[in-house]
């Protein structure tokens, strides 16, 4: 594990649990391998809502019942049940999927006896946006329990690459033995087909299902039993009755099967910590095949001790329980592991209180300021008590510039539960994206096969299509994050372990940085004029601002409040003659937004708005027709809000050249003859990316297919031109098996071949390998985000030379 800039300092937020809803006892939120806990993105600037389902056992005569939260679990307030009955302690496991939520419940009690009651059951709770709530659809019953000899418990959910939903449960055998069950959906859980069972242990068994990749990973133990943890594994390409013969995952069994609690790691595997039977907390990573040595949590051993993680980039927060005094008095403790080193435990409630069964969100973004977690509070462990809050506060690591979302279609609540958004969910109006762009593939797909070198690009294996170049890297920088190059060779950039006002700048390639300047503020976008102008849009106080230095960044003025607006990239400027434009950007709702174009004549002094777009959602990129004095303007991202703009007028009017989700798209250039290279950054099937040709006529023709969503397109030195695609976290356009973003050139915009291939670093983020400036010598400059090989998040740069 690599360390996560800026989350050194972790502070106690809450000394001592705020309670939340009454529950019968301290050990309310077993099932510990479950997920009780989401976290949704609902968009039109609202926060971020927090769901979670708690199991009453009776109190107040409450069953189980969904809360959600809109203040990080400070608070809750009730949706509604989800299962009524107190007398069947059905505990669920919660998977988001978009806005929407899909969850499977079961029973789960400290003893089990066979009952035709212990059925499992699946249930989507659709997202409404008009009422900003969540309804659920019928029940569906996955697993059903013919008579009183058997019965099924500890009911688990998973989505795998391909959108198909597991859910995995253990049934009790009449000889007191336990069956690993397994069922899946080829149509978002309308119904379930029994797939062939994964594994039998002596006793009650408990385990865990994750989707990680391409993989789905079950490993699973038993009750009370010093046997060898056991692991299969499948991929999803395989037939469904297709998984690995069973193996030891480790030697060590884990307590009850299921004492445990595990996250993906955002690599293709797992961050895994359990109790084992001695009754001690162990961390153990899965790296995708096998699992890695223990490495001890906490020594004090106890009955009732059990773990709770949470995920911020490569960081992993550990919470549990410690017992003082048997059965009365525990601490709740966390630590924090970071670079495979364990910080010390860390005391966030030491009230004289008994503490039971934890539970947290798995992963959080990074820009996160705390992280919670929930457990059971009770003045013993016979007693009722409540469910409890406690939080830790970290320093968040700064966002990547204006997001890469590529555009979302006006669909969501389909069979298979939503398509998820990369900016926080999907509508639910059930549209589909737009087809209304060119459908020609003679460009081909390029191949998803090849390993990495060690500088970081991989030439493709086939070589592609015949070019006139090829790109060659001479050096990698795994420090600094790329902001602009200017004519003059100077790169700008931002320490990856400094702060986002700490502006850097290198005269010699981008070997070596000095400091610039640090009152510009929070940079998060930086563009280089002709003249040597930089314009930048910058946060202070979470306020935006477009701003300009004349002096190499080293100071900075003629500021402009932009308010909640922001700027996509360095496309979002543009010049023509001696008018500088800029087009807005925005994430704080997914509804359209009035859109300004800003325009200076006076280089950035002052600005104007010279016109508003309203039918849009975002505006991403800006291109100019310097022999026409033309201006093109890309806006997205849903089917009806997706457009490519034409003005002759220096902005202040504008024509629809093209329209649909298939407008979608953030890198482009114009060509000689005028016409405009646009490379989509669709995300959603059927409107596969690819690379367009838009003529000022209305004519689209599709020049090439392309592996990923496009994210830059630049002219090369000499001629001809570079392009980035990247890899997606979200969407369905990807190869099964593709985990790459790619370099390709063209020498005449027609002709393209893939040059090099950077594999991604975590599954949960956009991999972007984007061409982002040229120095004087004709080198490219390509900047990396999610690239395996770079530095903190796989970021950095990297320099290519252009062999001809």
């Amino acid at each position: 594990m690599t360390g996560l800039a800026g989350a050194l300092l972790a502070t106690v937020l809450a000394a001592g649990g705020t309670s939340l809803v009454p529950v019968s006892g301290g050990n309310a939120l077993t099932l510990p391998a479950q997920r009780h806990i989401v976290r949704i993105e609902t968009g039109s600037g609202r926060p971020p809502t927090w769901l979670v389902a708690i199991q009453h056992g009776g109190r107040d005569g409450k069953g189980l019942v969904l809360y959600r939260s809109e203040d990080a679990l400070r608070s809750v307030r009730r949706v509604a049940d989800v299962q009524s009955d107190p007398t069947h302690t059905d505990r669920a496991e919660l998977l988001a999927v978009g806005r929407d939520v899909a969850l499977v419940y079961s029973y789960e009690g400290p003893s089990l006896a066979p009952s035709r009651r212990h059925d499992v059951y699946f249930q989507w709770w659709r997202y409404q946006s008009g009422s900003d709530t969540w309804v659920p659809q019928p029940a569906v019953r996955v697993l059903d329990t013919p008579d009183d000899s058997t019965g099924f418990s500890r009911a688990l959910l998973a989505r795998d690459s391909h959108g198909r939903l597991w859910v995995q449960a253990f049934r009790l055998e009449p000889d007191g033995s336990s069956t690993a069950v397994v069922t899946a959906s080829t149509d978002g859980g309308a119904t379930f087909v029994r797939q062939p069972n994964l594994g039998q242990v002596k006793r009650r068994g408990g385990g865990r299902l994750l989707s990680v990749g391409t993989k789905l990973v079950f490993f699973y133990a038993m009750h009370d039993g010093f046997e060898p943890t056991r692991l299969r594994v499948r991929n999803d390409s395989d037939p469904l009755d297709t998984w690995s013969p069973v193996r030891d995952a480790f030697s060590d069994g884990i307590y009850h099967g299921a004492a445990l609690s595990a996250v993906e790691d955002g690599k293709g595997g797992i961050d895994l910590v359990y109790k084992d039977e001695t009754e001690r907390l162990y961390y153990r990573h899965f790296d995708g095949t096998s699992f890695g040595p223990r490495l001890l949590v906490e020594g004090a051993s106890d009955w009732a001790m059990q773990a709770a993680t949470t995920r911020i980039g490569d960081t992993l927060y550990v919470f549990y329980n410690r017992m003082r005094v048997l059965n009365e008095h525990y601490e709740l403790r966390v630590r924090v592991l970071r670079d495979g080193v364990l910080g010390s435990a860390v005391t966030l409630d030491g009230d004289t209180t008994f503490k039971g069964y934890l539970n947290a969100v798995d992963v959080l973004p990074a820009e996160s300021t705390e992280v919670p977690c929930l457990y059971g509070n009770a003045p013993d462990a016979a007693s009722w008590g409540t469910v409890s809050r406690v939080a830790l506060s970290v320093t968040p690591q700064p966002p990547p510039d204006g997001g890469s979302d590529g555009g979302t279609p006006d669909g969501g609540s389909g069979s298979d539960g939503g398509t998820p958004g990369t900016d926080g969910g999907t509508g639910t109006d059930g549209g589909t994206p737009g087809t209304d762009g060119g459908t020609g593939t003679d460009g081909g797909t390029p191949g998803t096969d090849g390993g990495t070198d060690t500088d970081g690009g991989t030439p493709p294996p086939d070589g592609g299509t015949s070019g006139s170049f090829t790109l060659e890297p001479v050096h990698t920088n795994t420090t600094h994050e790329v902001l602009a190059v200017d004519g003059a060779g100077t790169v700008y950039a931002l320490a990856l372990d400094g702060g986002r006002s700490n502006l850097v700048a290198s005269t010699d390639g981008g070997r070596t940085f000095t400091a610039r300047g640090q009152n510009g503020g929070n940079l998060w976008v930086v563009a280089a004029m002709k003249n040597g102008t930089l314009l930048a849009v910058a946060s202070r106080s979470g306020v935006y601002q477009l701003q300009r230095s004349t002096d190499g960044g080293r100071t900075w003025g003629n500021a402009v409040s932009l308010g909640s607006y922001r700027a996509y990239g360095p496309r979002s400027f543009a010049e023509l003659g001696s008018t500088f434009f800029f087009l807005e950007y925005q994430t704080f709702t997914s509804a359209n937004a009035p859109t300004r174009l800003w325009a200076s004549t006076d280089g950035g002094a002052t600005w104007t708005v010279r016109s508003t777009l309203t039918a849009h959602r975002h505006g991403y990129s800006l291109f100019t027709e310097p022999t026409t004095g033309a201006l093109w303007a890309t806006l997205g991202s849903s089917k009806s809000q997706s457009a490519v703009l034409r003005s002759t007028d220096g902005g202040r009017n504008w024509t629809s050249i093209f329209g649909g989700y298939a407008a979608n798209g953030v890198a482009g250039g114009v060509q000689a003859d005028g016409s405009l290279l646009l490379g989509q950054s669709t995300l959603y099937e059927p409107e596969h990316p690819k690379l367009l040709r838009l003529f000022p006529s209305g004519r689209v023709d599709a020049l090439l297919e392309l592996p990923g969503p496009a994210y830059s397109l630049l002219p090369v030195p000499g001629g001809g031109w570079a392009m980035g695609t990247g890899w997606a976290s979200a969407g369905d356009i990807h190869a099964p098996g593709d985990v790459y973003a790619r370099l390709f050139t063209s020498g005449d915009g027609v002709t393209w071949r893939e040059a090099l291939r950077y594999e991604r670093l975590s599954s949960t983020a956009f991999a972007l390998a984007d061409v982002w400036g040229v120095l004087p010598s004709g080198d490219l400059v390509v900047r990396m985000d999610n690239v395996r090989g770079f530095g903190t998040s796989g970021r950095g740069f990297q320099v290519l030379r252009v062999k001809r």
